[in-house]
Parts: C-alpha cells; sequence; structure tokens
C-alpha cells in the first residue's frame, strides 16, 4: 500500500507477504496437504519439504540437549548436593503463570530426586513486595535456614539481592529469560538462561518454565522414571510457554506445547489440575494452545494479579478432590472479578477518547497516552496492563495506564512496533523510580503528581524521535484467499499449523471484495454471513456502517466455530477496508 492509499477502518496500512506460487504448488504435491496451508508454508519460510514436515510434526526429537545450556553442570550438580545433605532448599518466582508453573516443575523435580523434605516455595506478593527477587525475601530465606535459593523467571537483573544471598551464606541458581543484550548476569553459582554470553543453546526462546523444563531433563538422566515424569511435566511446561507469549516458531517450543496439549488432553490428571480444566471448561476434550491462553492461562493469572499466587501451588499440589475443587472456582470467581475490573476500566476509558459508532472523528486523547485513577476507585494494578493491551488495540497506539494509591501510581505500558516501550521510559528515567520491560510491554513507577509529567515526556518523544511513518501500524497478510477458498476443508487444513501464538500467529487471510449486506450485532460485536463461512469482528461495533454496503477487503483468519462444533468454520476479522475500485 502507497502512502497516499486510505488506511484501513482501524487506521493500519495492511502488507501483503510476497508469494511463490510455483513453490506453493510443488509443496502441495510434495506433502499431499491443502494448497493454502501449501502457501502458508512457503510465505513463513518453511518451502523445503522437510523442514515444512519437521514444522507440522513437533516431536522430541527436536529436544534439545539440556546440557547446552552454560551453567548446566555446577546447577546440576549443587541441587544433587544439596538434596544428599538434606539441606534447606526455597524456590522463588514470578507471580504469573511462568514463574507459577516454573515453581511446580522445580519442585515436583526436587521431590523426585528425593527431596521430600526441606524444600518450600516464595512467590512474591505483586501488591507488597512487586516484581523480582528482594533483599526482603532473601533475608528472610536467610533466617529460615535456607542453604540454596533457586529462582526462576526473576533473578537475572536482581544483582542487590543475590549479593546479598551470597554475604548471607547461601548459593543461588537463576533460571530466567531476561536477559538483555550487554547486560551482565549476577555471580550466582549457576545462570542458565539462554541467549546469555558464552551459552551455546540453540533455542534462545524459551520461557522460564522452559529452562526450568532443561534442569529437570539434566536433573532427572537417571530417574526410572524419567520419560513419565517430563511427560507430566510438559502439561505445565506448555501452559506457561503459551501464556508467557514467548515465540512458538522453534522447533522446540512447538514441540513442548504440542506434547503438553496431548498429554493435558489425554490425562490423567492430578485433582487439581483436573478441576482447573473443569472450571475453564476444557475438560473431556483435545485442548488447542488457545485453551492455555485464553482459558487456563488467565485464571492462573488472577490468582497473581489479585490475590496471593502461591493460591496456584496449593491448588496442583492438592491430593484432595474436595480442596481442590473449592481452590479452582476460588479461582474462577477471582477471573471474573479481574474480567468485570478490566472491562469496565476499559469502558471508562474508551467513553472519553474513542470515536463513537459510526464516526470516524480522531480520538481524543494524548499522542502517548497515560491514563490513571485511584485504586480505591477500581483502578486496580493488577490489570492495568491487560488494560492497556486493549486500548493500545483500540487506538492503535501506544498506551500507558497506571493505578494510584497513596501519593504513588503504578502502571504497565504496552507499545505498537515502531516505538520501543523501555526506550520510551527511557526519555521520561528523570521521572521514574523504577521501570523495565521489553520493547512491547513495560512496567513502571512514580510520584502520582509526575504522571501529568510523564505523559507530556512520552508524547513528546513520540513526536520528535519516531518519524510518522513509523507511528501508522501495519498489518501482515500471509496469503490472499477468495471466499470460494474457506470452507471446512481449509479451516482444517490450516489447524495443522498449531500450536499458533507469538511467532507462529493463525495465518491471515486477505479477503478481497466482499460485499456484506447485513450485519447482526450482539453488544459490542459483529456477525455477519459469509457464504461458505460466518464472519465475526469482536469489539467492532464502531464499524457497522462502514462494513455494510459497499465491496469491502477483510483481513482475518479461519478456523472452527467452537460454539457448535465444526459445523461451519468461521473468519475471525481483525480489521477491513475500502476495496480498491480498480482492483
Amino acid at each position: 500500500m502507497s502512502a497516499a492509499e486510505p488506511l484501513s477502518f482501524t487506521g493500519a496500512r495492511w502488507v501483503q507477504a510476497a508469494t511463490d506460487p510455483a513453490r506453493s504448488a510443488d509443496l502441495a504435491a510434495e506433502l499431499g496437504v491443502h494448497p493454502l496451508l501449501a502457501r502458508c508454508l512457503v510465505t513463513r519460510g518453511h518451502g523445503d519439504a522437510e523442514r515444512a514436515r519437521a514444522f507440522l510434526e513437533p516431536s522430541w526429537e527436536h529436544f534439545h540437549d539440556p546440557w547446552l545450556l552454560r551453567d548446566m553442570a555446577p546447577a546440576v550438580e549443587r541441587i544433587q548436593r544439596a538434596v544428599a545433605g538434606g539441606e534447606r532448599v526455597r524456590v522463588v518466582t514470578d507471580y504469573d503463570v511462568d514463574g507459577a508453573s516454573s515453581a511446580l516443575v522445580l519442585r515436583a523435580t526436587l521431590v523426585a530426586l528425593g527431596a521430600r523434605t526441606g524444600v518450600d516455595h516464595h512467590i512474591p506478593d505483586r501488591m507488597g513486595e512487586g516484581y523480582g527477587l528482594s533483599q526482603a525475601a532473601v533475608a528472610a530465606a536467610s533466617e529460615a535456614g535456607v542453604r540454596l535459593l533457586v529462582t526462576a523467571d526473576i533473578g537475572v537483573k536482581d544483582h542487590a539481592a543475590v549479593d546479598l544471598a551470597v554475604q548471607l551464606g547461601m548459593d543461588v541458581i537463576i533460571c530466567d529469560h531476561h536477559l538483555v543484550r550487554g547486560e551482565d548476569v549476577p555471580k550466582a553459582v549457576a545462570v542458565l538462561c539462554p541467549g546469555r554470553p558464552g551459552c551455546g543453546y540453540p533455542n534462545t526462546k524459551l520461557a522460564a518454565v522452559g529452562v526450568c523444563f532443561k534442569l529437570a531433563q539434566a536433573l532427572l538422566v537417571e530417574h526410572p522414571q524419567r520419560e513419565r515424569l517430563l511427560r507430566s511435566l510438559l502439561k505445565l511446561v506448555s501452559l506457561g510457554t503459551v501464556a508467557d507469549v514467548v515465540d512458538l516458531s522453534p522447533l522446540e517450543n512447538r514441540a513442548i506445547v504440542t506434547l503438553g496439549l496431548e498429554a493435558l488432553s489425554q490425562g490423567p490428571h492430578a485433582p487439581g489440575l483436573q478441576a482447573l480444566l473443569e472450571v475453564a471448561g476444557c475438560a473431556g476434550r483435545t485442548l488447542n494452545a488457545g485453551d492455555l491462553g485464553f482459558r487456563l492461562g488467565p485464571r492462573v493469572n488472577a490468582a497473581g494479579r489479585l490475590a496471593q499466587a502461591s493460591m496456584i501451588l496449593e491448588l496442583f499440589q492438592a491430593r484432595d478432590d474436595g480442596r481442590a475443587q473449592v481452590l479452582a472456582r476460588e479461582l474462577d470467581a477471582l477471573n471474573r472479578k479481574r474480567q468485570r475490573l478490566q472491562e469496565s476500566l476499559v469502558e471508562q476509558i474508551s467513553a472519553r477518547v474513542l470515536p463513537g459508532s459510526d464516526t470516524e472523528a480522531p480520538p481524543r486523547c494524548a499522542a502517548f497516552p497515560v491514563f490513571h485513577g485511584s485504586e480505591a476507585e477500581g483502578w486496580h494494578r493488577g490489570v492495568v496492563g491487560i488494560v492497556a493491551g486493549k486500548l493500545r488495540e483500540a487506538l492503535q497506539r501506544p498506551v500507558a495506564v497506571a493505578a494510584v494509591s497513596d501519593g504513588k501510581a503504578t502502571g504497565s505500558l504496552r507499545s505498537v512496533p515502531g516505538v520501543d516501550a523501555v526506550a520510551a521510559l527511557e526519555c521520561a528515567r528523570h521521572l521514574l523510580t523504577r521501570f523495565g520491560g521489553h520493547p512491547a510491554a513495560a512496567g513502571f513507577s512514580l510520584p502520582a503528581d509526575q504522571l501529568p509529567a510523564l505523559e507530556r515526556a512520552l508524547s513528546e518523544h513520540l513526536e520528535r524521535d519516531i518519524p510518522p511513518e513509523a507511528r501508522i501500524p501495519s498489518r501482515r497478510a500471509d496469503l490472499g484467499a477468495g471466499l470460494h477458498e474457506l470452507g471446512e476443508q481449509a479451516a482444517r487444513a490450516l489447524q495443522q499449523l498449531e500450536p499458533c501464538g507469538r511467532g507462529n500467529a493463525r495465518p491471515r487471510l486477505l479477503v478481497s471484495g466482499v460485499v456484506i449486506p447485513r450485519v447482526r450485532r450482539v453488544k459490542q460485536h459483529l456477525f455477519f454471513d459469509l457464504g461458505p463461512v460466518q464472519g465475526v469482528w469482536w469489539s467492532a461495533a464502531r464499524h457497522t456502517r462502514a462494513l455494510v454496503g459497499g465491496p469491502v477487503d477483510l483481513l482475518g483468519s479461519l478456523g472452527p466455530d467452537r460454539r457448535d462444533g465444526f459445523t461451519r468454520p468461521m473468519l475471525t476479522v481483525e480489521d477491513a477496508r475500502r476495496s480498491d475500485p480498480a482492483g
């Protein structure tokens, strides 16, 4: 699309991936797959038949040797010595799904090695301690007689806390994935972190729970039940991997999620996991990555957001069905509360800054808005990150959301491609008491009275340092398709690309010249008939009038409508634009 062409209904430019029709036809014949699937494989760089077959069939063969991780040998030796000597070991992790699942994997591995006593855990309280390994947590561990601290999903940036642990006579092993290029690692006994300098591990995209799984693989190498234990652990590893939105293009990550989903779908399960599957509506059926990311993950995350993440460990370690069901229902209730808080904030802010239905007025907010409110009025810090993400999608610009309590603001920033979240906060470093994250998302804290100054600093950075073209969001179409190509066979074929997520999104199809005579609106969602498929565009009520009548191009993904099985596939629309009359 040229700069002179109009943008889509959401203000984005579309970019269609380059295609190779001849190679796509050859691959379809070689693999015996649907033409749409072959075209998508070629577009995504899997045009070689052997490579494409490996991508479509992830297996145990795609797991790398755990000993390739730098510091694996000292980590294994120190843990074996601690178990043999009956030392007190404490596992300390983050409070999100990746952290909680890491804690469960580490504890299960230590128990399998024979450490049935002397092993405990600590998950920081989001409200009281905040993110990371704190010096207070280290001091508490020392007072409890802990000799070995094992961290997961935190630690690699917590130099002061690790130094304190060493001063207090404790050894530290870190399992993390947050190291930024150029940063030094703490002076621990072992730092297991793919991508760190001097580490030759082939997969640098592991979640923290994936790193913990590699440690388990190494520790259990001589265990008589090793294969059974590892298969069981993959249930947790797949959940943490998908929920932490890590890249699913590496074959090892695809194998982790695929084999974990198989184990979750087949069972049997311990009472806690079974109860969680039941409240999430996932019991007794074949699961996919979407179930992990949108059903199980949010319920696990709700504990860390609104209560105590240690609830997750209690649930998964429950051996009584009744107790497990009580805990699972409590998690489900917390998740519903999280949804209500999130929806209320999104609606409240959207009413101020989004154009009304069927209007095209520009958003009424700063170039880089910082929305904030009192925790006493429902601006819960546990949901500000989700709210920021929703608003970023609606506004198509970077957004920050902060919760204020006792004169302090704690916030989360969600950015767009072309605008580095951490670099943006660097420009406001003088206002902040703490910040960190990665290019797409970051967290921060500052005095509440500095929030207006923060919005000005971020907006000035955007307008001064980011070229206008870079601020316009783009959406990539994997392939063009006609309505006649969209049916049950195509939908089933494209499902072979699962597990889908970051790095391997569900294929985006560009369907041109569609005429939609009528749209059915349900709350803020739009439903419409597209002949061979059902169409849906979530949270798009403001585009109702633009969608109906003249021909439009649709950008969306094809899959099953899970509400009625697979009787009719569904095109989930992400964006639309007016068709080019000349096209």
